[in-house]
């Protein structure tokens, strides 16, 4: 079977045009099933919360969770001397928000 080079061209074309529909396809389906990294709430339901974590020494990290419909902000940190994962959490500071930001004034330090 001999084939010409206007077939050959043919056929190269057709797989180039295969190849970017397969393509083409392959991104619409992943740019469609892409969730936006962050949202911004509309709306406060029971048991939404934030979470971050940051050190708040040189040696120790703690978890700031704030609940937003209570309006409280709690920080934990592992027990002072611990080193070993699944150690206890203690409740170093809770704030109440709604207080802290009345009027526009900040909390004293």
């Amino acid at each position: 079977m001999r084939c010409d080079m206007k077939t050959k061209d043919l056929i190269l074309v057709a797989l180039v045009c295969v190849n970017a529909t397969l393509a083409a396809l392959a991104l619409g389906f992943y740019l469609g099933r892409a969730e936006p990294s962050a949202l911004a709430a509309t709306e406060s339901r029971a048991g939404d919360y934030v979470m971050a974590s940051g050190p708040i020494s040189t040696s120790r990290e703690a978890i700031l969770i704030v609940d937003t419909v209570a309006k409280r902000a709690n920080l934990y940190a592992p027990k002072a001397g611990t080193t070993a994962a699944g150690v206890a959490w203690e409740l170093v500071d809770s704030r109440n928000l709604a207080a802290d930001f009345a009027g526009g004034v900040a909390p004293p330090p």
